[in-house]
């Protein structure tokens, strides 16, 4: 078994608040509340890719911590608002053949990259294992 080693490890990004007109709306009425209340939720997620898994941390006052085995990934996908386009940011769907291990990475920065860095990472991780894929038609 090779040892574990990170790829990278990144936090959920406030780009988006930069850009988009609602979100500056809400923070108005909110007296900057809703700013700061989504700003300690984002500085407390933290995706993490290893050459092994892909791990989600979360939560503040209490801890989450979920992941996926790379090479269980099936499949991801990648999501990208208008605004978060121009920040370079979106969500990344990420689906596993272990029914209660799906895993969604939002507002995440350069999310177009990290998805194909996944998908490389989980198809490299499912030839050094062995696993073949049979595909039902």
């Amino acid at each position: 078994m090779t040892e574990e080693k990170t790829i990278w490890t990144e936090t959920a990004s406030m780009k988006d608040f930069y850009v988009t007109p609602k979100l500056w709306l809400f923070s108005l009425l909110s007296l900057g509340i809703y700013t700061l209340v989504i700003y300690f939720i984002r500085l407390y997620t933290r995706y993490t890719l290893t050459n092994q898994r892909l791990i989600v941390e979360s939560g503040l006052l209490v801890k989450r911590i979920e992941e996926i085995e790379l090479f269980r990934i099936k499949d991801t996908k990648f999501n990208q608002g208008f605004f978060q386009r121009w920040v370079d940011m979106g969500e990344i769907a990420v689906f596993s053949s272990d029914q209660t291990s799906n895993l969604i990475l939002s507002n995440m920065p350069n999310a177009r990259e990290k998805r194909e860095q996944i998908r490389a990472m989980a198809n490299q991780s499912r030839e050094d294992n062995g696993i073949r894929t049979i595909i039902n038609d």
